[in-house]
């Protein structure tokens, strides 16, 4: 099915990754990518030679681009390999047919997979694919890399090229992929009954890497006068005094000061604000940079400043690293144009953009979303059933109705016989509500530059006249006179000369029919004058919209789609501390780009980086960090809004040198809020859990701490009793460093109903732009060595500190945070010297739950090992030590006993010999965990104890399980063994696992 071979050759080969000379084509990243063998993804040295440090400084564009290249590669490498290393969880799907054309292959997925495809990518057994991913094609669903490979079985390399429209509710029934091999035809039905298939295994989306990738290309970038030169050869910036008086005396406009007065900014979001609309005022290219700390109303900046450049009629794009922090962005300024613009119901030049299953948009976010608004408008570019069908059969019937109703009469097919009025009040009634309906949409989605003012005007006085016409049309008494209505023209004098008896309704049918001209000539000047699409293509729909906004929303990586708008010449880019720099080349080589305005903290956290080797060559680096330490001009937005001052001290002193104010708001009494009785639950706190226990997981890949799990546990169940006593409705963030710590947390209490609080539950990255009213911070990390990994990242900490609006509680081992050297041993510290540092065990049902937790470890613990021991047909059987050291030693060994670690010679071993095959990385616990000394305890108090028991295995026979086997591993001075065996009572062996374990920890 899958033919064997090498990478794809060409240029997209390793040999040719680069242009040699400027006439060479720069060459394809999927070429470059299909062309690497999965030993090429897995080998950490590819690319290390080939990638440099990055400087802060560039003498020429080229080499500026160049310093990117092969740590662009080394990336997507890194994450291709990461995917693979996990590739048991990645979704996957059977695929049933392929079909080869021209140089490609058509697939089908099985149709399982493609019922519900917003939720299916969640799933590992369900995948459907996207324009752009890298697939592994294999004749089996990979468990683990190996099995892709295994017995020299042939995989492919895959990338998807084309599937369906972006615009379509269902998958498309095929895909078209390029593959790095040959596949063969795969059918259900083979002709000696057999069913074949292959599997396509999914490991990342690469379009944005492929964008990155093409903005890299030298003669691309060279011709293309953006603002991509002026980031290049950016110079010191010139005095910071004399910058402010020319900010200052460009700023002349009385309606600008007017209406940002309206905004309720402070002094640093008014000068921020200020201070970008007046380099947008001069002639050469620039960048501003706006420092915005956690809760320093940074998104409210944002939003007013949008405000105010759609006033000034100023095109403007506005981008953010995620879906989720551009759509907060387009809902605070949504809000703002409802409160403050003068027609809130034209949006047509607004344009939020983003991948529908991705984004999942809500709410007001429709009224501005490209997929809603493609759907809406593509009911009215219809040409047989949109605006301009429903507009001139409305001309028609008002123009010739009687006519056409005699025509209906002499229909064969039209079985009823109506009159007149019945007939003509039915068709207006039906068209009517259709062209009624496509105006409101075409007022709404497409901007009042693409109508034009005047159609604007002419469409919102046509639907006045037809509710009026409508409305004396509907009264009864009109009845027989509608024919006069629609006969009835300004030259006509018959109405003149009716007798007095009929004149009442004469008035009221001139009055009509007048009407009814008037609405004849408004038709008839917008079907001359309002050119719009007339279309069932959604494709050019979308472009239409896209090309025709002037403020648009999208994600950083999406800004390629908008590059047909000349509208825009600001950047407004969000979180541009988070983006690596060469993520900003993307929306940054728009042409029509003037200047830009790049938002951002980089004390918080920055990009994701895979690779150590890039890391280390700084590629996670940002644009907004790069330019603010060469000197850029940074706006400090100073005054924080969010954190009672308790929690906002520590952040404050630590990474921002104390320049962020309190604002008042957060210094009332009312900000204070007592969820909990008892110091420990104030707005901050910091409660040591001194018995915790740091493990990993079961793949080895994160760590978790399973006492923390049931203090939080705790904390959570008291919360909810105490809420729902006073009906509050409270959120609650629960933030974890670790992976393996959020789905502990997830499974323990995903059976427990907490309301009235609402929790969320999430790691360090996940919570990055949040706020909860309660933050609990679980640190997780729990050793004598005060070892903390990546939790000594200030940007980390910083992150997972401002997330609490009322309170923060920090869970955390002191003595192992205060050993490990970083910002959180000055954390530590910190609380103590300010009185809130609580130990755990003060608490008594805090308390209560690490007990129990601890005795369920324990008890766990010895069922697995017990376990673990029967299945070898071991007996135990307790022994007593003479020597403390030994039993020591034995406490340094490894947490769990692995079954094929015993020697079959030897009749009996002891625990410690079962341990030898355990990775080192393992954490010390279990059995031997109970005798180990504790923080407040040292080593000669556990010495001195009357007696030592330890454990020993002894090999019985299934038979004779009675038999008395001697022992020949018996410490020298214990006696016979007879006599040992007296002391231990003939009880199961779980029993006397858990005995022993009970009477260590009670010691």
């Amino acid at each position: 099915m899958i033919g064997r071979g090498g990478g794809r050759g060409g240029r997209g080969g390793r040999s040719s990754m680069y242009r040699k000379d400027e006439a060479e084509e720069w060459p394809n990243l999927v070429d470059v990518v299909l062309s690497w063998s999965l030993r090429d993804v897995m080998n950490e040295e590819l690319f290390k030679d080939k990638v440099k440090k990055i400087p802060s400084t560039f003498g020429h564009l080229k080499s500026y681009l160049e310093c990117y290249t092969s740590p662009l590669l080394e990336e997507l490498r890194a994450e291709m390999a990461s995917s693979l290393e996990s590739i048991s969880t990645m979704p996957c799907v059977r695929i049933p047919w392929v079909e080869e054309k021209k140089g490609k292959y058509e697939i089908s997925i099985a149709s399982d997979s493609s019922q519900n495809s917003k939720s299916c990518n969640q799933q590992p057994e369900c995948y459907v694919p996207s324009v752009g991913d890298i697939i592994i094609l294999s004749e089996v669903k990979p468990g683990h890399i190996s099995d892709i490979t295994r017995n020299g079985r042939p995989y492919c390399v895959a990338f998807v090229t084309e599937g369906g429209d972006e615009d379509d509710d269902s998958p498309p029934p095929t895909y078209m992929i390029i593959a790095s091999g040959r596949i063969d035809a795969v059918d259900d039905n083979r002709q000696d009954g057999t069913r074949s298939s292959i599997f396509a295994s999914y490991l990342l989306n690469i379009v944005t890497y492929i964008r990155i990738w093409r903005c890299l290309d030298y003669e691309a970038v060279r011709r293309n006068q953006s603002l991509i030169p002026e980031m290049v050869h950016y110079s010191l910036v010139i005095d910071a005094h004399q910058k402010s008086i020319q900010d200052a005396s460009s700023i002349d406009s009385v309606e600008i000061w007017t209406k940002l007065s309206t905004m309720d900014l402070n002094n640093s979001q008014n000068d921020a604000v200020l201070s970008c609309i007046s380099k947008m005022h001069r002639d050469r290219s620039s960048f501003s940079l706006i420092w915005g700390p956690p809760g320093t109303g940074k998104t409210k900046t944002i939003s007013v400043l949008l405000w105010l450049m759609r006033e000034m009629k100023h095109g403007t794009l506005i981008c953010a690293p995620t879906n989720l922090a551009i759509k907060q962005v387009a809902l605070r300024f949504l809000k703002l144009i409802k409160e403050h613009s003068l027609d809130a119901r034209c949006l047509g030049d607004v344009l939020l953009i983003g991948n529908k299953q991705r984004m999942s948009v809500e709410g007001d976010l429709k009224e501005i979303y490209l997929h809603d608004r493609v759907r809406k408008l593509f009911g009215c570019f219809a040409p047989l059933t949109g605006w301009k069908h429903h507009l001139s059969s409305l001309y028609d019937l008002f123009e010739n109705g009687y006519s056409q109703y005699l025509q209906h009469l002499q229909d064969p097919e039209e079985g009823d016989k109506p009159s007149f009025f019945s007939y003509t009040r039915k068709r207006f009634a039906t068209i009517y509500a259709d062209l009624k309906r496509c105006f409101k949409e075409i007022m709404l989605h497409i901007p009042k530059s693409s109508i034009l003012q005047i159609n604007y005007n002419g469409m919102l006085s046509l639907l006045e006249m037809l509710e009026d016409f409508n409305r004396m049309f509907r009264q009864g008494h009109i009845g027989d006179a509608i024919k006069d209505v629609f006969l009835y023209n300004n030259n006509d004098n018959e109405f003149e000369s009716i007798n007095s008896n009929v004149m009442k309704h004469g008035k009221a049918t001139i009055t009509l029919g007048k009407a009814r001209l008037k609405c004849l000539e408004q038709m008839n000047s917008l079907l001359n004058c309002l050119k719009l699409p007339s279309t069932s293509s959604k494709r050019t729909i979308r472009d239409f919209c896209t090309a025709s906004a002037s403020i648009i929303f999208c994600t950083v990586s999406s800004t390629s789609k908008v590059i047909t708008n000349r509208k825009l010449k600001l950047l407004v880019m969000d979180e541009a501390a988070q983006l690596k720099e060469c993520e900003t080349l993307i929306p940054l080589r728009l042409w029509t780009l003037k200047h830009a305005v790049l938002i951002g903290d980089e004390c918080q956290l920055p990009a994701t980086v895979k690779s150590k080797v890039c890391t280390d060559a700084l590629f996670g680096r940002s644009l907004f960090e790069r330019l603010s330490s060469l000197g850029h001009e940074k706006h400090l937005l100073n005054m924080q809004y969010r954190m009672h001052p308790s929690i906002s001290i520590f952040p404050n002193s630590s990474f921002y040198d104390g320049k962020i104010l309190d604002a008042p708001n957060v210094m009332q009494k009312e900000h204070q809020k007592e969820y909990l009785p008892g110091w420990m639950f104030g707005p901050y706190s910091f409660v040591n859990i001194g018995d915790g226990r740091e493990e990993h997981d079961e793949l080895g890949h994160s760590r978790r701490n399973l006492i923390e799990v049931a203090v939080i546990q705790e904390i959570l169940r008291n919360l909810q009793r105490a809420c729902f006593k006073t009906k509050k409705n409270v959120t609650v963030g629960v933030i974890c460093p670790y992976t393996a710590q959020v789905l502990a947390i997830q499974e323990k209490l995903a059976k427990m109903n907490f309301y009235p609080i609402q929790i969320k539950i999430n790691s360090i990255d996940g919570f990055q732009g949040g706020e909860e009213d309660i933050v609990i911070l679980s640190t997780v990390r729990s050793n004598f060595d005060g070892v903390v990994g990546f939790l000594s990242n200030r940007q980390r900490t910083n992150v997972c500190l401002t997330r609490a609006r009322h309170c923060l509680w920090i869970l955390g081992n002191a003595k192992t945070l205060l050993n490990s050297g970083s910002v959180w041993a000055d954390l530590v510290r910190d609380a103590k010297d300010r009185h809130c540092f609580f130990n755990a065990s003060s608490d008594n049902t805090i308390s209560r739950a690490i007990v129990k937790q601890k005795s369920f470890h324990s008890r766990v613990k010895a069922e697995k090992n017990t376990h673990i021991s029967s299945s070898n047909n071991c007996g135990v059987r307790w022994v007593e030590r003479e020597s403390p050291i030994d039993m020591n030693e034995m406490c340094s060994s490894s947490m769990d006993v692995s079954p094929y670690a015993w020697s079959p010679p030897s009749d009996t071993i002891t625990i410690s010999e079962f341990q030898q095959s355990r990775d080192k990385e393992e954490d010390d616990e279990d059995i031997t965990m109970p005798i180990v000394p504790d923080e407040e305890e040292n080593v000669e108090d556990i010495a001195a104890t009357p007696s030592d028991i330890g454990v020993v295995c002894e090999l019985r026979s299934p038979r004779n399980k009675k038999e008395d086997i001697k022992d020949p591993t018996l410490p020298v001075g214990l006696g016979k063994e007879e006599d040992v065996k007296k002391d231990i009572p003939d009880v199961p062996l779980g029993t006397r696992l858990i005995q022993l374990i009970s009477r260590l920890c009670l010691k």
